[in-house]
């Protein structure tokens, strides 16, 4: 699988842009029938970890997640 297509960089983002990013994407991926998507927000503040975690929280698409500390994300396994 191609790892660009499972990812989605939110660098730069603002929350809101973040939230809404994250959620289209998990559809899209979830549509595409990935098991995984990766959502890279770097370190930083924190708070686009924290929004993160929050939307995939929140997600019915997401069965498990888990920080992948070598890229600065986020892992999720999606449900179908």
């Amino acid at each position: 699988m191609d790892e660009s297509k499972i990812s989605i960089d939110l660098h730069g983002m603002r929350a809101q842009e973040a939230i809404e990013a994250i959620n289209d994407h998990i559809i899209k991926c979830v549509n595409l029938s990935y098991s995984q998507v990766r959502i890279v927000h770097g370190h930083g503040t924190g708070v686009l970890k924290r929004i993160t975690e929050e939307v995939l929280n929140s997600s019915d698409y997401v069965n498990k997640f888990y920080p992948d500390y070598n890229f600065s994300s986020t892992i999720a396994d999606l449900k179908y």
